[in-house]
Protein backbone atom coordinates (compact mmCIF):
# COMPACT_ATOMS: atom_id res chain seq x y z
CA UNK A 1 0.00 0.00 0.00
CA UNK A 2 1.44 3.57 -0.97
CA UNK A 3 0.14 6.42 0.36
CA UNK A 4 -0.06 10.22 -0.70
CA UNK A 5 -0.20 13.42 0.48
CA UNK A 6 -2.04 16.15 -2.05
CA UNK A 7 -1.81 19.54 -2.27
CA UNK A 8 -4.75 20.44 -4.30
CA UNK A 9 -5.80 24.19 -5.77
CA UNK A 10 -10.03 23.77 -5.95
CA UNK A 11 -11.55 25.69 -9.22
CA UNK A 12 -12.51 28.11 -7.04
CA UNK A 13 -9.14 29.10 -5.53
CA UNK A 14 -9.28 27.59 -2.52
CA UNK A 15 -5.68 25.67 -1.15
CA UNK A 16 -6.57 22.03 0.14
CA UNK A 17 -4.54 19.21 1.80
CA UNK A 18 -5.41 15.30 2.10
CA UNK A 19 -4.26 12.23 1.67
CA UNK A 20 -4.91 9.10 0.00
CA UNK A 21 -4.59 6.16 2.05
CA UNK A 22 -4.11 3.26 -0.49
CA UNK A 23 -2.74 2.94 -4.00
CA UNK A 24 -1.73 5.81 -4.75
CA UNK A 25 0.89 5.55 -7.46
CA UNK A 26 0.30 6.12 -10.62
CA UNK A 27 0.92 2.86 -11.80
CA UNK A 28 -1.20 1.37 -9.72
CA UNK A 29 -4.20 2.62 -11.52
CA UNK A 30 -6.36 3.44 -8.90
CA UNK A 31 -5.86 7.02 -7.89
CA UNK A 32 -5.13 7.89 -12.09
CA UNK A 33 -8.88 6.25 -12.46
CA UNK A 34 -11.17 6.51 -9.75
CA UNK A 35 -9.45 9.87 -8.41
CA UNK A 36 -7.82 11.75 -10.74
CA UNK A 37 -9.36 11.86 -13.88
CA UNK A 38 -12.52 12.31 -12.84
CA UNK A 39 -11.69 15.05 -10.77
CA UNK A 40 -9.74 17.09 -13.54
CA UNK A 41 -12.85 16.85 -15.50
CA UNK A 42 -15.04 18.85 -13.07
CA UNK A 43 -15.37 23.03 -12.36
CA UNK A 44 -17.14 22.75 -9.33
CA UNK A 45 -15.69 23.70 -6.09
CA UNK A 46 -18.32 21.55 -4.57
CA UNK A 47 -18.48 18.60 -6.51
CA UNK A 48 -14.55 18.34 -6.54
CA UNK A 49 -14.91 18.62 -2.33
CA UNK A 50 -17.54 15.61 -2.68
CA UNK A 51 -15.52 13.52 -4.66
CA UNK A 52 -12.26 13.95 -2.98
CA UNK A 53 -14.38 13.53 0.20
CA UNK A 54 -14.73 9.91 -1.02
CA UNK A 55 -11.27 8.99 -1.68
CA UNK A 56 -9.19 11.09 0.65
CA UNK A 57 -9.43 11.97 4.65
CA UNK A 58 -9.66 15.15 4.60
CA UNK A 59 -7.69 18.25 5.86
CA UNK A 60 -4.88 15.91 6.59
CA UNK A 61 -0.92 14.98 5.99
CA UNK A 62 0.80 11.39 6.55
CA UNK A 63 4.13 11.53 7.86
CA UNK A 64 4.75 7.98 5.78
CA UNK A 65 3.23 9.04 2.72
CA UNK A 66 5.73 8.19 0.23
CA UNK A 67 4.56 10.43 -2.96
CA UNK A 68 3.19 13.76 -2.96
CA UNK A 69 0.50 14.89 -5.65
CA UNK A 70 0.43 19.06 -6.57
CA UNK A 71 -3.36 18.80 -8.31
CA UNK A 72 -4.20 22.47 -9.65
CA UNK A 73 -7.90 22.46 -11.21
CA UNK A 74 -7.52 26.11 -12.17
CA UNK A 75 -5.35 24.80 -14.85
CA UNK A 76 -6.34 21.40 -14.63
CA UNK A 77 -2.51 20.23 -13.98
CA UNK A 78 -0.98 17.26 -11.70
CA UNK A 79 2.36 17.18 -10.69
CA UNK A 80 3.38 14.11 -9.01
CA UNK A 81 6.82 13.76 -6.44
CA UNK A 82 8.37 12.06 -3.57
CA UNK A 83 7.37 12.89 -0.40
CA UNK A 84 9.95 13.96 2.14
CA UNK A 85 9.02 14.47 5.88
CA UNK A 86 11.70 15.78 8.24
CA UNK A 87 10.79 14.39 11.89
CA UNK A 88 12.84 16.47 13.11
CA UNK A 89 11.79 19.51 12.34
CA UNK A 90 7.73 18.65 11.45
CA UNK A 91 8.41 19.60 7.79
CA UNK A 92 7.63 18.08 4.46
CA UNK A 93 9.11 18.66 1.69
CA UNK A 94 8.69 18.08 -2.01
CA UNK A 95 11.19 15.53 -3.42
CA UNK A 96 12.53 14.38 -6.91
CA UNK A 97 10.00 15.59 -9.52
CA UNK A 98 8.57 12.05 -10.77
CA UNK A 99 5.67 13.49 -12.58
CA UNK A 100 6.85 11.52 -15.29
CA UNK A 101 5.43 8.42 -14.11
CA UNK A 102 1.98 9.92 -14.35
CA UNK A 103 2.31 10.92 -17.69
CA UNK A 104 3.14 7.14 -18.65
CA UNK A 105 0.63 5.95 -16.91
CA UNK A 106 -1.71 8.41 -18.76
CA UNK A 107 -0.08 7.16 -22.28
CA UNK A 108 -0.35 3.48 -21.24
CA UNK A 109 -3.90 3.52 -20.27
CA UNK A 110 -4.60 6.08 -23.69
CA UNK A 111 -2.94 3.82 -26.31
CA UNK A 112 -5.26 0.69 -24.14
CA UNK A 113 -8.69 2.75 -25.48
CA UNK A 114 -7.48 3.50 -28.94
Amino acid sequence: MTRSNLYITLSNGEAIICVSDSSSSPEQGYIVEELLLPLLTLNDADEELALLGAHCAMNELRTNATYRYEIDLQTKTVGFFDEIYFYKTDIFRKGENLTRRYTAYLSSIENKTL
